[in-house]
C-alpha cells in the first residue's frame, strides 16, 4: 500500500517540475521573463466617466401658449392686459427771468440795449436778441418787455437807496483840554524852568492851614 503511494507522490512531482519547467523556459531552451518590457501606456477616457445624460425630445410647446392664453388663476381665465406705454418725461421749461435782475439801460439815437444779471453774470442785450427763450421787445426808460412762449414780463431798474436828512442837529464831538502849564519863578534860570501839568499843579499849589479838631 506504502508502495503505491509512494509511486503516485513521485508522480504528481515529476508533473510539477514538468509544468514549472513549461513556465520558465521556452521552446527554444531559453529562460522566459528575463528582460523586462514597459507595458503599454492607458489612455483615459474621461467621457466614460460622466454620466449618461437623457435624449433630447421634441417638447410641445401649444400645451404652454394654452396655459398663457388661459391662465389658471384668473377669475375671467383671460390674460391681463399689458401695462400702458411709458409716458413721455416733458421737462418744464426754467424761468430764468424769475432771478433775474435788470442792472442798466442804455439808449440811443440808432441803438438800446439793457445789462442784466443772470445767475450772478452780467450780461448785454439789444432789441429782439433772445435770453433763454425770452426775446427782448421793448424798452420803455426804465421798464424793459420780455416776450416769450405766448408770454409777457417787465423788469423794471431799480433806483439805489438814498439816506434822507432827517433836520436834526449834528453833535459835534468836543476837543480835548489843554493841559495847563506852570511857569517856575522868575528868579530862575530860563533852562531850568519846569513844566508841570494840572495834577502836578495841584500837588504843588500852598495847601491851606488846617484847623483844629476841637475847638475852645
Amino acid at each position: 500500500m506504502k508502495r503505491h503511494v509512494l509511486t503516485a507522490l513521485a508522480l504528481i512531482n515529476v508533473a510539477l517540475i514538468a509544468v514549472l519547467a513549461a513556465l520558465w523556459f521556452n521552446s527554444n531552451g531559453s529562460l522566459r521573463n528575463v528582460h523586462w518590457i514597459a507595458p503599454a501606456a492607458i489612455k483615459n477616457d474621461y467621457l466614460q466617466m460622466l454620466p449618461a445624460l437623457p435624449e433630447r425630445k421634441p417638447v410641445d410647446t401649444n400645451r404652454f401658449l394654452a396655459l398663457l392664453e388661459r391662465p389658471l388663476f384668473q377669475p375671467t381665465r383671460r390674460p391681463p392686459p399689458p401695462p400702458p406705454p411709458p409716458s413721455a418725461v416733458v421737462e418744464a421749461p426754467v424761468d430764468t427771468l424769475s432771478t433775474a435782475q435788470l442792472s442798466g439801460v442804455v439808449t440811443g439815437e440808432h441803438t438800446a440795449s439793457i445789462i442784466i444779471t443772470v445767475a450772478g453774470k452780467a450780461r448785454r442785450l439789444r432789441l429782439n436778441e433772445s435770453l433763454d427763450g425770452w426775446t427782448l421787445q421793448s424798452i420803455q426808460g426804465r421798464s424793459v418787455t420780455f416776450a416769450g412762449g405766448g408770454q409777457t414780463r417787465v423788469l423794471q431798474l431799480t433806483r439805489a437807496a438814498v439816506a434822507t436828512f432827517s433836520g436834526a442837529a449834528l453833535t459835534m464831538p468836543a476837543p480835548p483840554a489843554p493841559s495847563a502849564k506852570v511857569a517856575s519863578p522868575a528868579s530862575a534860570p530860563p533852562a531850568q524852568a519846569a513844566v508841570l501839568t494840572a495834577p502836578d499843579a495841584a500837588l504843588a499849589a500852598p495847601k491851606p492851614p488846617r484847623r483844629p479838631r476841637f475847638g475852645p
